[in-house]
This record gives C-alpha cells, sequence and structure tokens, in this order.
C-alpha cells in the first residue's frame, strides 16, 4: 500500500530520536529506520538534542496571527515534518510523560498545521503557502518509548503507554495519524543497548508499515 497521491514517488520518512544518549531507543528508532529504507523508503534522521527547540509561552499569538512568535529550530522542524510522508518519533518515558524536548514539540507542533493538514510557517499567511491535494492526508506516524520500568510495572502503571497515548493526541491535532506503536521497557536492566528478539521485529515491521509495504 503506497500513501495517497505518492504513486510512483519514494514514501519519505523523518525519524526523530528525542532521547539523549544513544541507547535502546535509539537502536529501536534506527531499526525502524533502516526496515523503511529496505522497504524502498527515503529516509532523513534528526537528533531532537541537535535543535533549539523551546516551551510555549502561553502567549496565544498563533491563534491571531497563524505564527508562533517564539525564534527557535520548531518551524525548522515543522519543514521536515511536512515534507514527509511519514514520522518515526522515538521519545524516552519518564513517569508515564514523554521527554521534555519531545513535549516541547508536541504543544506547539499543531499551531503549523491547520484543521485541512496545509502547514502554516511563521511569517507566511496561509495565500502564501498553496493547499497541496497531498497536504497532510496521507501523513502517519509510529512512536517508540522507552522506561527504565521493569514489567509487569511499566504497564501496570502505563509507564510506556501513557507517553504513546500523549503523543497519539497532540499528533491526531495537527492531523498526523498513528498507525503503530511499540513500548520498550525495563532499560535500566540491560547492560547495553540489546533489544529483545520480539522488540526488533515490532521496530521493523514499524518502518515497514510508514513504507506502505504492510
Amino acid at each position: 500500500m503506497v500513501p495517497a497521491g505518492r504513486e510512483g514517488m519514494r514514501v519519505r520518512i523523518i525519524a526523530i530520536d528525542a532521547s539523549r544518549g544513544r541507547g535502546v531507543l535509539s537502536r529501536s528508532v534506527e531499526l525502524a529506520a533502516k526496515s523503511a529504507e529496505n522497504a524502498g523508503a527515503t529516509v532523513e534522521r534528526v537528533r531532537l538534542a541537535d535543535y533549539d527547540i523551546r516551551f510555549c509561552t502561553g502567549c496565544k499569538m498563533c491563534r491571531y496571527t497563524g505564527a508562533c512568535k517564539i525564534d527557535d529550530d520548531l518551524p525548522r522542524l515543522a519543514q521536515q515534518i511536512s515534507e514527509s510522508d511519514g514520522v518515526i518519533f522515538g521519545t524516552p518515558a519518564y513517569f508515564r510523560k514523554a521527554d521534555r524536548a519531545l513535549q516541547a514539540v508536541m504543544d506547539r507542533l499543531s499551531s503549523f498545521f491547520a484543521d485541512n493538514g496545509q502547514l502554516r510557517l511563521p511569517g507566511f499567511s496561509e495565500r502564501e503557502i498553496p493547499l497541496v491535494p497531498v497536504a497532510r492526508a496521507a501523513k502517519r506516524a509510529v512512536i517508540i518509548t522507552a522506561t527504565s520500568a521493569p514489567e509487569p510495572i511499566a504497564t501496570f502503571f502505563g509507564y510506556g503507554t501513557g507517553p504513546i497515548r500523549e503523543l497519539r493526541r497532540s499528533l491526531g491535532s495537527g492531523g498526523i495519524r498513528t498507525v503503530g506503536s511499540l513500548a520498550v521497557s525495563g532499560t535500566w536492566s540491560r547492560t547495553r543497548p540489546a533489544l529483545d528478539i520480539w522488540e526488533c521485529d515490532k521496530a521493523e515491521s514499524l518502518g515497514r508499515v510508514l513504507a506502505g509495504k504492510i
């Protein structure tokens, strides 16, 4: 299955890794990205630590002007997401919440997309960014989380699934549909960035889903 409006073209995916190190979460995101590439997609990799993204100040200027007044790297990230057909979000989970860096992204990202899915950029009116048939209707996402909490505590208290639900709602408000997820638990007991076989298989299958091969 190829996303609508992309027949005959390579699917473009952006893989966003919000982890600070390069442990289990980074490996999971990379497995999904590699799998998507092997399925024929073009993947752009982004480490959120390399971006300056700040929290919303609550000024509500975006409601009146259609643009956020904060001068940081979020418009750049929104543009990269806009130019992609699918998004891989990887975030550490802390006490049922996403990593603070990704929380800042989710807090403001939806304001860059109109209800019809068309991108908004600071300093540009909607007339200057023409609506295209494939705007955001075909945009999909998968979410990967990693928590140090072991099973069954992680599942029972929602340490991994809580951030997934939070991100799914945020993405949905921006017209991006979540089509799959993976919650990795017990990372504190892993002496190296190793994954169980089923976790590897799931991460790879998520990449194939975004590439349109499942």
